[in-house]
């Protein structure tokens, strides 16, 4: 086996992260639209803070998800208050989604004169706003992570082939000679 490239899981579940909290986002808008017409709110601004809840939230499990690491899963409550930190600062990048989505179709608005075709649709800049913030967030804390504590950390704290301080036996620890030495007397 080849040496370990830890960048590589870091990269792989920012991409596939992405994706998946932009199709959850869209899932969470879904449901919150239907629970709007099924609860008859006609309030804009309501039915405006129902789509932000419900893209937070879907976005917010996405980018949890692609956070979790197989070898080192944590306890309960750590991933419920993960989850729902990921959903409050998504909800919030929801928010500055749509609030950037209306500069953007008021600029395109200006810009046309008659039948406009608009790039996006409001709940596409709602969901792209809630998919980006988390994600950015969790490929900060993942890079954080992995070089403070994890793999990155550990393939710099490890040697390099055998050199002065013995042969390895596959440990990594690279002194297992004088380990087995010193054991034995």
């Amino acid at each position: 086996m080849g040496p370990q490239k830890p960048w590589i899981s870091v990269v792989a579940r920012t991409l596939l992260g992405f994706p998946l909290a932009g199709v959850l986002a869209a899932l969470g808008m879904a449901l919150a639209s239907a629970l709007a017409v099924f609860f008859g709110v006609a309030a804009l601004p309501k039915i405006l803070m129902m789509l932000m809840v419900g893209a937070g939230v879907g976005a917010g499990i996405g980018a949890g998800l692609t956070m979790l690491r197989v070898d080192a899963i944590p306890s309960w409550p750590v991933l419920l208050a993960v989850g729902l930190g990921l959903s409050a600062v998504s909800a919030a990048g929801a928010w500055i989604g749509f609030q950037i989505g209306g500069h953007i179709t008021a600029i395109e608005d200006a810009r046309c004169i008659g039948v406009c075709p608009y790039l996006f649709k409001p709940r596409t800049y709602i969901a792209l706003g809630a998919a980006l913030v988390p994600n950015i967030i969790a490929l900060l804390f993942n890079v954080g992570y992995e070089g403070m504590f994890g793999r990155f950390a550990r393939a710099a704290r490890q040697p390099r082939g055998g050199g002065t301080l013995g042969s390895s036996n596959g440990s990594g620890s690279g002194n297992d000679e004088a380990r087995a030495a010193g054991s034995s007397s």
